[in-house]
């Protein structure tokens, strides 16, 4: 029985390495790509998965991206072409129990079938064995696993757990496990019983380092089919969790928008060259690529040999592990799309186009604050998966090693992605009133207490600090209350809504905008209300309206007046009835925003950016 996701699910939320929860008390995990590999060489033309955005590519260092392939059924009669494409999943967590009589059974990752309750004759009360084959009730995965901050996870060690500190046999091969649960919801009604008489309930199992003594991190990967002696020994603690539990899976998200006059339309077609020929232009002589070869293709596709070699060369040396080049920052990958965006230079082809506004249209009061109004009436986001993390949404893995988290060897040169259309409107900032507003002693404290809490989040997540200002906190709470109007005016929901911050926070460049655009990834992302909300006329109503509605929360006086709120205190003035989106929406999880930037507090007003703005 096949399974069905969407396509972009498998980007975020379920992607490589995570647990997907179906229907029927069914858990498959992710595989991966070395196994979405061998599914994509099926494919008669696999030319419709293949994605390219230069740019990313170079960051990433990677030949091309690949859309996850949707399933197809061959029809009579109609031409339909990669039929039959299916996501190679795993079977995880392999242990299983029956719901009616508890029997324990633990079943290969590659089981691709649900199954039924052996049926073995153990059990003193009830028992499945005496029922028909087909009767006899389909087992469950069992709720509990364990990982460890390194991105591994393994089945809970129920057979460990129960035989532990026990006066009874020790493990054997005769021993078999019950899964017994009381009427009570506690951990203390959840008994697990072997046939050797042992038996312990799960009380006290997700206490910190509750597994120290039992066991500790066995370096397992399911999803590679790295399971038991063929994993790779870590020895961190495990930590117990649900398999459900949001700190299963972060997946780490990297995006591109796609901008006409820097994606060079020759690198993009000797990128398709190579992919299509690879398998001729990669044979070696001597160590070394055939430069004829080369010179043979490159005649036949009118391309340039020597840029063709070059190319061949980097994918050789991306192959082979060798590639040195150095990923750039999010602030300097950024500034080039800041640059585009406020360069007023009106760009119009398939994926970008845009137009630049002239600000004195807006009025006095944008005249004000702002200096930059561009509309994006279309817009291209390629958003690919490069790694993940467990029990802490971020880790400190660099490029390399994230990416190691979703393949075997090196013949994986390229990542899984999603392409978004949409349409955007962006915001630029005056940076002289910025930098004197931001220069303000009391606005640089009330900062400083918010970046205070989040670093020293970090820090207990073994992160590094990070370097913040009150420019960040300001634009990034006012891309939130703007996301909030704007789904009330022009139609979509919040959650179809995404931002973009632009604002340099460790380099010397110069980038103060947001850009809020549509993240839907079908035909809700071009319906045209959010460039008609950002024309002259409109976007002014929308932005005082949107800073009217966040003067006031209705949890204030508390929420205006709080010290630190959400998780980690991350968050000052900003609540679930003024200032949060949906996760998706936001980069930065909900997290760093005040709206005592925007209007000040009850005490000091005079900290608010837009104090006196009406």
């Amino acid at each position: 029985m096949f399974k069905t996701l969407r396509q972009s699910q498998l980007i975020s939320p379920w992607g490589i390495g995570q647990i997907v929860n179906f229907p029927f008390d069914e858990a498959l995990m992710v595989a991966g790509l070395d196994a979405w590999d061998r599914e994509y060489r099926k494919a008669l033309d696999l030319s419709e998965f293949i994605i390219h955005e230069p740019r990313l590519q170079r960051r990433l260092n990677v030949s091309h991206f690949r859309l996850p392939p949707d399933y197809r059924e061959k029809e009579i009669g109609s031409v339909i072409k990669n039929t039959y494409l299916t996501i190679p999943f795993v079977r995880f967590p392999r242990w299983h129990y029956c719901n009616h009589c508890g029997s324990m059974e633990k079943l290969p990752i590659y089981q691709n079938k649900r199954q039924r309750c052996f049926g073995k004759d153990y059990s003193p009360q009830r028992t499945c064995s005496g029922m028909l084959p087909t009767k006899r009730p389909f087992i469950m995965p069992i709720r509990f696993i364990a990982i460890c901050p390194d991105g591994h996870i393994e089945d809970f060690p129920f057979m460990e757990w129960v035989h532990y500190k026990s006066d009874k046999t020790p493990i054997t091969p005769d021993c078999h496990l019950r899964y017994l649960v009381r009427a009570s919801g506690s951990l203390g009604s959840i008994r697990i019983e072997c046939t050797c008489k042992a038996n312990r309930t799960l009380q006290n199992s997700f206490d910190p380092a509750s597994l120290d003594t039992i066991k500790k991190c066995g370096g397992e990967r399911p999803w590679l089919g790295e399971i038991g002696e063929t994993a790779k020994g870590c020895g961190n603690t495990l930590q117990v969790v649900q398999r459900g539990a949001s700190n299963v899976f972060f997946p780490d998200i990297r995006s591109s928008i796609y901008l006409s006059n820097l994606d060079d339309n020759e690198d993009t077609k000797i990128n398709e060259i190579i992919d299509k020929n690879w398998n001729l232009l990669r044979q070696l002589w001597d160590g070394k690529l055939f430069e004829d070869r080369f010179q043979f293709v490159a005649e036949q596709t009118n391309v340039d040999a020597k840029k063709l070699y070059e190319a061949g060369l980097k994918r050789f040396d991306q192959e082979a592990g060798l590639d040195n080049s150095v990923e750039e920052t999010e602030e300097e990958y950024r500034k080039v799309e800041f640059d585009e965006l406020t360069n007023k230079v009106d760009k119009d082809n398939e994926d970008f186009l845009i137009k630049h506004k002239d600000v004195k249209d807006y009025g006095d009061f944008f005249e004000r604050y702002f200096k930059e109004i561009s509309l994006v009436e279309k817009l291209r986001e390629t958003r690919a998966l490069v790694g993940f993390s467990r029990i802490f949404p971020e880790d400190s893995k660099d490029l390399k090693e994230k990416k190691s988290q979703l393949y075997l060897g090196n013949n994986i040169n390229w990542l899984p992605a999603i392409v978004v259309r949409g349409e955007g409107v962006f915001i630029g900032f005056k940076d002289d009133v910025l930098k004197k507003w931001e220069n303000n002693p009391k606005v640089k404290q009330r900062a400083e207490l918010l970046i205070k809490n989040y670093n020293e989040m970090r820090i207990a997540y073994q992160l590094p600090k990070r370097n913040l200002n009150p420019r960040f906190i300001l634009l990034h709470t006012l891309a939130h209350i703007l996301i909030n109007q704007m789904s009330l005016k022009c139609g979509y929901g919040s959650s179809s809504l995404r931002e973009r911050i632009y604002c340099n926070t460790d380099t010397d460049i110069t980038m103060n905008g947001i850009l809020i655009y549509t993240a839907a990834g079908d035909s809700e992302g071009s319906l045209g209300g959010l460039i008609k909300q950002g024309k002259p006329g409109n976007l002014e109503k929308l932005v005082e309206g949107a800073l009217n509605e966040s003067e006031w929360c209705s949890s204030d006086p508390v929420c205006i007046q709080s010290l630190g709120q959400g998780p980690g205190s991350c968050n000052l003035a900003a609540c679930h009835n003024c200032a949060l989106l949906p996760e998706t929406s936001c980069e930065e999880r909900n997290r760093l925003l005040d709206r005592g930037m925007l209007h000040g507090t009850i005490e000091l007003p005079e900290l608010g950016f837009f104090n006196g703005y009406k």
